[in-house]
């Protein structure tokens, strides 16, 4: 075993990806909805779900799942 600033800091970046693919896949998602069906009204609301809230919740949900410190 590492010391223990190398052991948080692989944690650190496990969860890190984690994040990022979850977020990445839902975005996904996102586009592929709009895709289907485009229409203005739609696009600009997944848009602002995707962009603003659906990073902000994720990282929320991730504060409250893994503790730091």
């Amino acid at each position: 075993m590492g010391p223990p600033s190398e052991n948080i800091r692989r944690r650190f970046l496990r969860i890190l990806l984690l994040y990022l693919g979850i977020l990445i896949s839902l975005q996904l998602i996102g586009i592929a909805y709009i895709i289907e069906g485009p229409s203005l009204h739609r696009a600009i609301s997944v848009a602002i779900i995707l962009g603003t809230v659906l990073p902000i919740l994720l990282g929320l949900i991730f504060l409250r799942l893994f503790k730091f410190g």
